[in-house]
């Protein structure tokens, strides 16, 4: 009998460790992949959907990319962008600024910084300071203000990125409704 417990336990063990090394090889290819910084992948949104954070007090939600656990303990939000950028886009780090909030705010931990990797392999780290967590909250403030007011407007002429935008199909501003482009 204490053979096949011994059996048995020397195969769940074997199991395990399989199961772990296929694992680890799973996320170390998704880290080469996209660039993630090392540490422990605590939350993913890129190989499955996974559950939006919400934030109470500031009513916004939102899926980082990543979140990783840093060698300090600090949970660090991860956003993998598409296009290439040599520098931020100002409203990727307001994205990336909301992600810190909810991180912080949905884990009861500081968030130090973020961090935008783009496809070019080009990464930013980006501080969330008091001045970037104000200016995410302006933005989200004036945002609630013009879709209250309804003098909302295109910001661009470009009909590609109107093309490639998810309100295309019902926007009155579309550009070039339903053209297109090669």
């Amino acid at each position: 009998m204490i053979e096949l417990i011994i059996a048995s336990l020397l195969f769940l063990a074997l199991f395990l460790f399989l199961v772990s090394r296929r694992t680890s090889k799973s996320v170390e290819r998704v880290r080469r992949e996209y660039g993630i910084p090392e540490g422990e992948i605590t939350y993913s949104d890129l190989d499955k959907p996974a559950r939006p954070l919400f934030s109470e007090r500031y009513l916004i939600a939102g899926r980082p990319d990543y979140i990783v656990r840093n060698e300090r303990g600090e949970l660090i939000p991860v956003e993998v962008k598409s296009g290439n950028a040599d520098e931020p886009h100002r409203g990727h780090v307001l994205q990336l600024a909301a992600y810190c909030l909810l991180v912080e705010e949905s884990y009861g931990t500081r968030v130090p910084c973020g961090i935008l990797v783009y496809s070019n392999g080009a990464q930013h780290r980006i501080e969330y300071t008091e001045e970037l967590k104000k200016e995410l909250l302006s933005t989200v403030s004036e945002m609630r203000r013009v879709l209250r007011s309804g003098e909302i407007e295109r910001n661009h002429e470009s009909e590609r990125r109107c093309l490639s935008c998810s309100f295309s199909g019902v926007c009155e501003m579309a550009l070039q409704r339903g053209v297109k482009f090669e």
